[in-house]
């Protein structure tokens, strides 16, 4: 997930899903229903899409209301690789998820150390789960809750690497 503090720099510099989703450019009918998921979900969302990014929760440096956007890309749609929990993740899953991230922030529980970063994104797909549990399917809870878990053991992998790493150098 990229965001840009207040001050204009950018806190995070990549996308909010995982690799290995779609990145083949979505047709006027795939945006519209995109647009229509999060709208449906979100009325108040301000959302658009970008054929060349990935898809992103960001605050935006704006005196408006509409402190924050959703750019999604093709990659709010599942990809290939099926063994990969988000990268099968469906669209109305990614939707949620993003429309979580908006949540977060306007409820400021958005975690934003980036050493936390897999921590922030787990609960952001249980946070979808609890605030969209009627507009999603059991399949669809399941891919989040599948999502949540792979988060935490990325971050749980990447503390072990940090302390393999500092036993090494001492």
């Amino acid at each position: 997930m990229e965001r840009i503090s207040p001050a204009g720099s950018m806190a995070k510099q990549h996308g909010s899903l995982l690799h290995g989703r779609n990145n083949v450019p979505l047709s006027d009918r795939q945006q519209k229903q995109v647009l229509s998921l999060f709208f449906g979900m979100d009325a108040a969302a301000n959302v658009r899409y970008e054929a060349a990014s990935r898809t992103v929760f960001r605050e935006i440096n704006d005196h408006d209301e509409l402190n924050h956007e959703i750019v999604f890309g093709p990659d709010i749609f599942p990809g290939l690789a099926v063994a990969d929990p988000n990268a099968s993740l469906g669209v109305k899953c990614a939707v949620a998820h993003e429309l979580a991230h908006k949540a977060r922030h306007d409820d400021l529980t958005e975690v934003n150390e980036p050493e936390l970063e897999e921590i922030d994104e787990a609960l952001t797909s249980l946070s979808a789960i609890l605030r969209f549990h009627n507009d999603l399917s059991t399949h669809e809870i399941r891919q989040l809750v599948s999502d949540a878990t792979q988060r935490l053991q990325m971050h749980v992998q990447r503390r072990r690497e940090i302390a393999q790493d500092s036993e090494g150098a001492g």
